[in-house]
């Protein structure tokens, strides 16, 4: 007949609960995440996921935004750099009408306007951004950027940025942000209505003050600098347009910013573990683990002893 030793259970289930305790609470301190294999939390998890798909959907139209923002400042910074030089060709031809210069003083003024107008000529045909042309003359190109990062670049027609889900609002797209009316951004002093000074930088004679009112086909002085003003004029409005597109970007790109700082923070309560109450849950558990591995150990050892005892007494009562 063999032997058997009972009323260990109860110590070996309470060392595999607190040992279960002490793993989960360890996964979730090293992974960050209240969601481990003995708690898979199906509905919070379900709930991250969504929480976490909507923010990197939201990462995408702020990147959208300032890719927006990037070709909005390059066109700016342009047209900033047209205006200032529309200005000091003003400046010029202003000066040149001093009665006090000579012809020769009066020409040396139009070699820096020649260079200056040059300049604008260069801007017009040069500047460009992400490899198109800022301030393209090809009234044929009608492809279009659709802002997800993947267009088919810019261009000087239309800008199409997505910068939120498709909302309709009266029949419109709130969530797209269009700028329209590229093509008609011409920087190019004769779009611009200033005309070149070569005939007067080459005058071995000097340029008299008729000479300039006949290059620029003015009547009197005051007539000369009105070209120059609507030449600023039409770049202002330019830039106003191009400002105005800008302050919605970024407009867009700050409610972007609410809106993931918002999400984040409530997937955070969801995910996220909160490591005091999970230390202090590990230290328990693992408190837990010691003293029943110490009591199991202990009671083992009581059984052997017992047992011992036993077959020394059989042995005697042979005897």
């Amino acid at each position: 007949m063999g032997l058997r030793i009972t009323g260990t259970g109860i110590v070996e289930s309470n060392l595999t609960k607190a040992q279960k305790d002490y793993d989960n609470s360890l996964e979730k301190l090293s992974s960050g995440v209240r969601f481990t294999r003995s708690e898979p939390m199906p509905a919070e998890r379900a709930r991250s996921d969504m929480l976490m798909a909507k923010m990197r959907e939201l990462n995408i139209y702020k990147q959208n935004a300032n890719e927006g923002l990037s070709f909005t400042e390059s066109v700016d910074s342009s047209l900033s750099q047209v205006s200032n030089t529309v200005i000091r060709l003003k400046e010029l031809v202003a000066q040149s009408t001093n009665p006090a210069l000579s012809d020769k003083e009066r020409g040396f003024l139009f070699v820096e306007y020649q260079a200056n107008y040059d300049s604008l000529v260069s801007t017009s045909s040069t500047i460009a951004h992400a490899g198109k042309e800022l301030f393209s003359t090809d009234s044929n190109d009608e492809s279009e950027f659709q802002g997800i990062g993947r267009g088919n670049g810019f261009t000087t027609k239309s800008i199409k940025i997505r910068v939120s889900g498709p909302a309709n609002s009266d029949g419109k797209d709130v969530g797209l942000i269009e700028i329209n009316d590229l093509d008609k951004i011409r920087v190019h002093p004769e779009d611009l209505g200033i005309k070149s000074a070569e005939n007067l930088v080459n005058s071995e004679e000097g340029v008299s003050i008729d000479d300039v009112l006949d290059n620029f086909g003015a009547s009197n002085v005051k007539e000369l600098g009105e070209s120059f003003n609507q030449a600023h004029l039409q770049v202002s409005e330019q830039r106003a347009n191009i400002g105005a597109a800008t302050s919605r970007l970024s407009s867009a790109l700050s409610s972007i910013n609410v809106a993931y700082e918002n999400t984040a923070a409530a997937n955070s309560r969801i995910r996220d573990v909160d490591y005091a109450t999970e230390i202090t849950n590990l230290a328990k558990a693992n408190i837990l683990v010691q003293a029943s591995t110490s009591l199991l150990a202990q009671k083992n050892q009581n059984s052997s002893q017992n047992i011992l005892t036993l077959i020394k007494s059989v042995d005697n009562n042979k005897s």
